[in-house]
């Protein structure tokens, strides 16, 4: 027979053993061969405290690949009846821990067997199904569970809970970007005509300060001279806003050698940025006189596959944002800072967007100079973390390309951002499609809430923020199959007008035309603030039809979608409150091209696109077609009428060139997009025109096209990361480039206020959830609300709570504010626990799930409850725990085993108080081991209980 050794009586063995002189332990083992029936003539073993646990037994595969079967048939992964104990009499509490650590241990077999190779995806499907209904039973097990001698809580414990959230307080300062490196010396961009105003506004005063640097004479323009010069203006004037300096100290590098770090000189040279401290109660506005045209690009830069094999994930590509000068009339084109990487004439900056940016689809200009930018993020983005795996962000820029503000839709499952505008008044709306969640939506989508074949069809959103970035309100709306809302723009009363494509019938639309179909919508927001769909309509044909721009003018909407391979525009009479269709214009085949954009341009309506085909109908060419795809800009009547002001000019080279992305902005048309071979540069009058040679393997392009002469007034061509840019999306702004550039600073009002909304500042969404329970008492559910701040959410835990928590935001060093939760006093406990899966707030709050309480010291200098009750133990155990990936499961079967250490440390506690205290020895029989056995100790008894079974020959 092979033994089993019984552990809590291997204890009682070492409790009764007997230490000699040299400090040998002995124990009489005979015991162990018999089962314990017998006994040394000198010692009489004690009997078992506790029984057997499970994890004495080595599961085998056959048990973990049976296990796996029942949960996948349903079973109950807690069964009590399965949970055997082998010593009569032995409390509940036993059965209970086992049957608990059985159903850890198949959530366990769950895990690994998705982890396993070969595993096919319906396979891993119905894994990720039986795991999150395991992990739901476990929960419930616990919640309604009552132990005599202890008590679980299947969250973690902690005598204060506070939010990784952090909500910043409204700034004081504005830093620019770097200046210098060498705070001595004079800076470039400080050289020349220098000159700028400072508008200060405190108690309904404006003070004017002027700076002209010229005014400085010979002294050398450095950083510390410069601000010496500004301050003496602003301190004539009486206002208390000050310029200063920030020092960023150089990074020493480090190398790994030997396995070891070893840390460096610095290397870096220390870095010097210009700061401007606003003064209390005081609004400042920088301006200058003299202003010139700017375009932002957004562009991809890196290579998408280095090593040429599309099986393996080495992407290097990059989201950046650019700024160029577009003229220099009036103000100097920025110098060229030493360092910066892929410079061209008249880039003023260049910055990388994180990592986590995956796509930048949309950027608009506002009318206070700042520009916003449309990406898809996949993961924490400026300090906010995402729900799902893939998420819209919506990034708010000044004019010297500092991030003021980022917005995150909040999806559940995945999103992307297409469609963006700004209203005059500043509001901003954005599209585009998601799957999955949206907690606070308006719902009207067909697909929301599906679990079969059509919950992973895509539905469309639109969400309007007010100026300051708060959300006002989300629209979800979707067919039963795919669709999205790729365009959107604001009609003058500020009616949010949407266009988009779907598969299927949009709700209150007209049955599907065929294929994919185009449709429009319109949204008013009410007096409550909601919004209200005012028309649904589709349009196209019975093919494959994609809008691809739109735009609003007066009465009329205006559409451009390609519609079985052609350019289509239609206009529709928007005046009764729902569309009229009035005219239709067909340019022509596109031949396999795209429509890069549509704009207004007066009376005119702008489309810009891709075509080989150098004969669309769109009127007079000015330019031809060169060859291979071009990219084209064609102006015609906004009524899509045709008239001899009709006009069209294509811009390439020999190759293949694309356009991605149009801007129309003071009568000016800019193109950007991928470089093919060569391309044509600026028509000098009288002279011809350049030419644009490559500067990488893989240019992006921007140009300044005069659509009705066919004449090119600006153009530049540049490459990025690894030689590769592709241009994805432009804005322009006419006045949007001055001598601040070359300052760092940015034109128009610093706003240094940040909203205190938890939805601003993060994912969640109104109506995500978290519940809080005091003591014995009920749990209680807690809503975000519109509007909710840490001060406001802190008042409703604190009522939840019964008022046996206590509730505080705190503010560290750096200006962020957190929420702390801690008992009331010592004998309070509160329990936080997540909300439903797809409403869940814990997670974004990063406030822990489990129990908050106090803790004492007992008699023996242990630590005990504060309360006076039993033990209570915390699993650990996060209740969105899930098989999604191979880093969720590797984080699940962290969790899970860290659980069952849990409950054996349960076990061994009550083991601990069920074993009798040893008799006091005396002197004759030496010391009698007494109290907690020694890691050593336990190790030793294992061995041997191994080496009796080796003796015995397994009999």
């Amino acid at each position: 027979m092979q033994i089993a050794a019984n552990q809590s009586y291997l204890l009682g063995l070492f409790n009764s053993s007997n230490t000699d002189s040299n400090g040998i332990i002995s124990m009489d083992l005979s015991s162990l061969i018999t089962g314990g029936s017998a006994a040394s003539a000198s010692t009489t073993p004690a009997k078992p405290v506790a029984p057997t646990p499970p994890w004495n037994s080595t599961q085998t595969t056959a048990q973990a690949s049976a296990a796996v079967s029942g949960a996948l048939a349903g079973h109950s992964l807690v069964d009590l009846n399965a949970a055997q104990l082998d010593l009569p009499g032995a409390s509940a509490d036993y059965k209970k821990l086992f049957a608990l650590y059985q159903g850890l241990n198949t959530l366990q077999d769950i895990a690994q067997q998705a982890s396993a190779k070969g595993t096919s995806s319906l396979g891993q499907a119905q894994l990720a199904k039986a795991f999150t209904s395991g992990l739901s039973q476990i929960s419930n097990f616990i919640d309604s569970t009552q132990f005599d001698n202890l008590r679980l809580a299947d969250g973690s414990l902690s005598s204060i809970a506070s939010t990784k959230l952090q909500v910043p307080k409204a700034a004081t300062t504005y830093v620019t970007p770097t200046v210098t490196t060498t705070p001595t010396d004079p800076v470039a961009n400080y050289e020349g005509s220098v000159q700028f105003n400072i508008s200060i506004k405190r108690i309904g005063v404006t003070y004017n300060v002027p700076i002209d640097l010229t005014n400085m004479g010979s002294q050398p323009r450095t950083l510390a001279n410069v601000i010496g010069y500004v301050n003496q203006q602003l301190a004539a004037t009486g206002v208390e806003t000050r310029f200063g300096s920030q020092r960023t100290a150089g990074q020493p590098q480090t190398l790994t050698v030997g396995g070891k770090t070893v840390t460096l000189p610095t290397t870096s040279p220390d870095q010097y940025a210009l700061k401007v401290t606003v003064g209390t109660g005081e609004t400042v506005t920088f301006s200058a006189p003299s202003t010139a045209g700017a375009v932002y690009v957004a562009q991809s830069t890196g290579d998408p596959n280095p090593d040429h094999d599309p099986t393996t994930n080495d992407s290097t590509t990059q989201q950046q944002l650019l700024k160029f000068q577009t003229d220099t009339t009036n103000v100097d084109a920025p110098p060229q800072i030493p360092g910066q990487a892929n410079f061209v004439d008249g880039r003023t900056f260049a910055d990388t967007l994180g990592p986590e940016v995956k796509a930048v689809h949309a950027t608009q200009v506002g009318s206070d100079g700042s520009v916003y930018v449309l990406a898809d993020v996949t993961g924490m983005t400026d300090g906010q973390a995402i729900q799902g795996t893939q998420d819209v962000a919506l990034l708010k820029y000044d004019s010297a390309g500092k991030l003021l503000y980022t917005r995150t839709l909040g999806a559940s499952d995945t999103a992307t951002g297409l469609g963006l505008a700004v209203s005059a008044d500043g509001k901003v709306a954005v599209t585009g499609s998601l799957t999955g969640g949206l907690v606070g939506s308006t719902d009207g989508a067909l697909n929301s809430g599906a679990t079969g074949s059509f919950s992973s069809n895509t539905d469309s959103f639109v969400t309007l923020y007010d100026a300051s970035g708060n959300e006002m309100w989300t629209e979800r709306r979707g067919s039963r199959l795919n669709d999205q809302a790729s365009q959107v723009a604001f009609g003058a009363d500020g009616t949010v007008y949407v266009a988009g494509s779907a598969q299927g019938q949009m709700p209150g639309a007209s049955t599907p035309i065929g294929g994919s179909d185009g449709y429009i919508e319109a949204f008013k927001t009410t007096t409550t603030g909601k919004p209200q769909a005012t028309f649904t309509q589709t349009f196209g044909t019975t093919g494959q039809d994609k809008p691809q721009g739109m735009v609003v003018n007066g009465n009329s909407l205006i559409t451009a979608s390609v519609e079985d391979g052609h350019a289509v525009l239609r206009n529709y009479d928007i005046s009764s409150g729902a569309p009229v269709l009035s005219s239709t214009r067909d340019l022509g085949d596109l031949q396999g091209g795209s429509i890069a954009g549509l704009a207004l341009n007066g009376t005119q309506v702008v489309i810009a696109g891709t075509t080989p085909n150098g004969a669309l109908s769109a009127g007079t060419v000015t330019r031809a077609a060169s060859g291979g795809t071009d990219a084209f800009a064609a102006s015609i009547s906004a009524d899509l009428s045709t008239g001899p002001g009709d006009s069209i000019a294509y811009y390439g080279g020999s190759g293949n060139d694309v356009a991605t992305s149009l801007a129309v902005a003071n009568g000016q048309v800019w193109i950007a997009g991928q470089a093919g071979t060569d391309l044509p540069g600026v028509d000098v009058p009288g002279q011809g025109g350049t030419s644009l040679p490559a500067v990488g393997t893989k240019d992006g392009f921007l140009t300044n096209l005069n659509v009705a002469t066919g004449t090119i007034d600006w153009s530049q061509r540049f490459t990025g990361k690894d030689n590769m840019a592709t241009p994805i999306a432009i804005a322009a702004a006419p006045t949007g480039a001055s001598v601040l550039d070359r300052l760092g600073l940015p034109s128009g009002t610093l706003n240094l206020a940040e909203s205190q909304q938890l939805t601003a500042q993060s994912s969640l969404r109104a109506g995500d959830q978290f519940t809080v329970k005091p003591g014995d008492g009920v749990a209680k559910t807690i809503t975000i609300d519109p509007g909710e701040t840490l001060q406001t959410l802190a008042q409703k835990i604190q009522r939840a709570s019964g008022f046996e928590a206590t509730v505080t935001v705190g503010t560290s060093l750096a200006g962020q504010q957190g929420l702390h939760i801690a008992p009331a006093n010592s004998r309070m406990t509160i329990e936080i626990g997540a909300g439903t899966a797809s409403k869940d707030a814990l997670a974004i709050l990063g406030i822990p799930e489990g129990v908050v309480r106090s803790t004492v010291a007992n008699p023996a200098g242990a630590s005990v409850p504060g309360d006076g009750k039993s033990q209570l133990y915390g699993l650990g155990l996060s209740s969105n725990l899930n098989l999604d990936d191979a880093s969720q499961i590797s984080h699940a079967l962290a969790q899970i085993s860290a659980a069952m250490g849990v409950i054996r440390s349960a076990y061994q506690g009550l083991v601990t108080a069920a074993t009798p205290k040893s008799a006091t020895p005396t002197a004759a029989t030496n010391a009698s081991s007494s109290g907690p056995v020694p890691q050593y100790l336990t190790d030793r008894i294992a061995n041997y209980a191994a080496a009796l079974a080796r003796l015995t020959g397994g009999q």
